[in-house]
C-alpha cells in the first residue's frame, strides 16, 4: 500500500471515530434537555428513530474499521518480525552447514596428510578420486558462509581443471602426491578455520528488489524482479575483486607449481589479483600480452595471460654477490592453439601490453625465455627491471585496479 492510500484510509477512520464521539455527546445533550424542549411526540419519535438508525450504521462500520486500522498499524511490526525469523533460520542453517563442511574437511585432511610425505607419482584415478571428494565437499558447502563456500568452490574447480590436464602435466612435470596434496591439505585447513568462525549477523534486515531482465525486453517478461537481503552474505562470492579471490590467488602463487597457477588462472580469472600481488611488491609486468604481428587476422589472434610468478635470490659465492630475479608465467587460457611457436625474439618484439597499453619499447627485455608446456611459457627478468615500469606507470596501475 502506498503512502497516499494509507493517508486517506487513516483519515477516513479518524472521521468515523470523531463522528461516533459527536453523536454520543449529542445523545447525552438531548437526554439532559428533554424537559426544556417543547416538541411534539411525533417529532421526538422521528428524531429517536433517525438517531438509532445512524447509531446502528456507525456501530456496523466502526468494528471493521478499527480492525482494519489495527491490521494496518501492526503490518510493519509483523513484517519486521517475519524477516527477523527468516534471518534467524538462515543463520542457523549456515552454522549447521559450516559444521558439516568442517567435519568433512577434517576427515579429508586426516586421509590425505599421510600421503603428503610420500613421493609416489599420482595416477589419473587418484586425481579423479581427489576431484570427486572435493566436489562432494563443495556440494555440502552450498549453504555455508561466504568464506567457506567460496574457498571450496575455488579449490574444487582448480582440481577439476587439473584433472582434465593431468595426462599432459604428468608427462611434463612428473607430478607426485607430495606436490598437489600439500596444497589441497593447506586449503582444506583454511576452510576449517573459516568454518569455525561466528557467522556475522547483518546490521540491518532490509530487503531490496533488483531487476533481472533489463531493457529493452523487460516489458515482454513477467516476474522480472528478485528480492534478497541487502546486507546478508552467504554462498559463493564470484566477485574477482573480493578479498577471498586475492587470498586464494596468493595461496596458489606461493606453491611455485606452474600447473596449479595455470589451472587457477583458468578458474578464478586472476588477472587483477596477480596485478595486486605485484603492486604490493612494487613491481609491474604486463598482465595481458597480445600478438600484434597479425593484428587484423582473427585466426592469428594470440593473447597470453599472466597466471603467476616466482621470486628468486641467486648467490654467487665466488664474487660474494647476490641477484634478485622474477620468473613470470604466461599461459594461453583460450581453446585456440598458438602457432607458430613463440621465441625469445618474437616475444620481445611482437607482443604488446594490452592491459595497460604500455609501449613495447618501455618494457624490459627478458633474461631467459622457455616453454613450460605447449600453452605456457616462463620468462625471467631482473627484479629491478620490473620496478622501473611500476614507478613510471603507478598512477595508471592504481586507476586500472580500481576500475
Amino acid at each position: 500500500m502506498n503512502t497516499t492510500k494509507s493517508f486517506y484510509l487513516k483519515r477516513t477512520l479518524l472521521l468515523i471515530g470523531l463522528a461516533f464521539i459527536f453523536f454520543n455527546d449529542l445523545a447525552a445533550v438531548n437526554s439532559s434537555q428533554t424537559c426544556l424542549c417543547k416538541i411534539s411526540e411525533s417529532n421526538v419519535s422521528t428524531s429517536n428513530l433517525s438517531f438509532n438508525m445512524i447509531w446502528s450504521y456507525l456501530v456496523v462500520l466502526l468494528g471493521p474499521g478499527v480492525a482494519l486500522y489495527a491490521v494496518i498499524a501492526a503490518r510493519p511490526l509483523l513484517k519486521r518480525k517475519l524477516i527477523e525469523n527468516h534471518v534467524t533460520q538462515r543463520i542457523d542453517q549456515i552454522h549447521k552447514s559450516n559444521l558439516d563442511v568442517r567435519k568433512y574437511c577434517q576427515k579429508l585432511i586426516s586421509d590425505y596428510t599421510p600421503e603428503v610425505h610420500n613421493f609416489n607419482r599420482l595416477s589419473k584415478e587418484d586425481v579423479n578420486n581427489l576431484a570427486n571428494a572435493l566436489e562432494k565437499g563443495y556440494l555440502i558447502a552450498q549453504d555455508s558462509s561466504t568464506e567457506v563456500a567460496t574457498l571450496m568452490y575455488y579449490l574444487r574447480s582448480t582440481v577439476r581443471q587439473y584433472a582434465r590436464r593431468f595426462d599432459y602435466y604428468d608427462k611434463t612435470f612428473n607430478v607426485f602426491a607430495s606436490d598437489i596434496l600439500v596444497f589441497v591439505v593447506n586449503s582444506l585447513g583454511k576452510v576449517v578455520q573459516y568454518s569455525s568462525q561466528v557467522v556475522p549477523v547483518p546490521v540491518k534486515t532490509e530487503i531490496k528488489s533488483f531487476r533481472v531482465v533489463t531493457k529493452p525486453i523487460k516489458r515482454f517478461v513477467s516476474d522480472g524482479e528478485m528480492t534478497k537481503f541487502k546486507d546478508f552474505r552467504f554462498g559463493v562470492n564470484y566477485d574477482k575483486d573480493s578479498m577471498l579471490c586475492l587470498f586464494y590467488t596468493d595461496m596458489v602463487n606461493a606453491t611455485s607449481m606452474p600447473y596449479l597457477k595455470e589451472c587457477a588462472g583458468a578458474v578464478v580469472k586472476t588477472t587483477k589479483s596477480i596485478a595486486k600481488l605485484l603492486y604490493f611488491r612494487k613491481l609491474y609486468a604486463p598482465l595481458l600480452l597480445e600478438h600484434n604481428k597479425f593484428k587484423d587476422d582473427p585466426f592469428f589472434k594470440r593473447v597470453l595471460t599472466l597466471v603467476g610468478f616466482d621470486e628468486y635470490t641467486k648467490y654467487n659465492m665466488g664474487e660474494k654477490v647476490s641477484s634478485e630475479t622474477v620468473v613470470l608465467y604466461y599461459s594461453n587460457l583460450t581453446s585456440r592453439s598458438h602457432k607458430p611457436k613463440l621465441t625469445k625474439e618474437s616475444f620481445a618484439n611482437y607482443l604488446s601490453d594490452s592491459w595497460l597499453d604500455i609501449k613495447r619499447n618501455d618494457l624490459p627485455k627478458p633474461l631467459k625465455f622457455e616453454y613450460v608446456t605447449d600453452e605456457m611459457i616462463k620468462v625471467e627478468y631482473e627484479r629491478n627491471s620490473l620496478k622501473q615500469p611500476f614507478l613510471i606507470h603507478k598512477r595508471s596501475i592504481k586507476k586500472k585496479l580500481k576500475s
